[in-house]
């Protein structure tokens, strides 16, 4: 019984490490949207973080059994948990939170999608106000991984 035990503590290593690696992956990968300053690097770690997030999310899923959705935050939040990660919840909806916003109070997500798809002037400048501390927040959370 021990062997087979073992088996299945070596197999969950190995998929844990690949899992690892794509989530590297998504760190690593940069757009290079940098050169653009603050709005550049902003648009770049959202767009990593959402890859991240989503990798994430469907790693969890997977394990539970659970039709893979799109990237929400209740079942973001989840996916943190099961790998032993952690973010404040607070943080996950200053990243993820979908929806409107109010002006001054916008997630990245929604600043992402106001700036992107209507080059509104308005959330650019919370961009430019708010990018470095949610900057920082969004590479608090691509350091980190699944414990092997």
């Amino acid at each position: 019984m021990k062997k087979k035990a073992d088996k299945t503590i070596n197999q969950r290593a190995a998929l844990n490490s690949r899992r690892n690696q794509g989530l590297a992956q998504a760190e690593n990968s940069d757009p290079e949207f940098g050169c653009q300053g603050i709005i550049g690097q902003f648009i770049g770690y959202y767009l990593r973080c959402e890859v991240f997030a989503t990798k994430l999310q469907h790693f969890y899923q997977s394990d539970k059994g659970y039709k893979q959705t799109s990237l929400n935050t209740k079942d973001f939040k989840s996916a943190l948990d099961h790998f032993g990660m952690y973010l404040d919840d607070d943080k996950v909806i200053k990243i993820f939170q979908g929806g409107n916003g109010k002006r001054g109070t916008k997630s990245a997500r929604q600043l992402r999608n106001g700036y992107l798809h209507e080059l509104s002037s308005s959330d650019k400048a919370e961009i430019e106000t708010n990018g470095p501390w949610l900057v920082g927040e969004m590479k608090k959370l691509l350091r980190q991984r699944i414990k092997t």
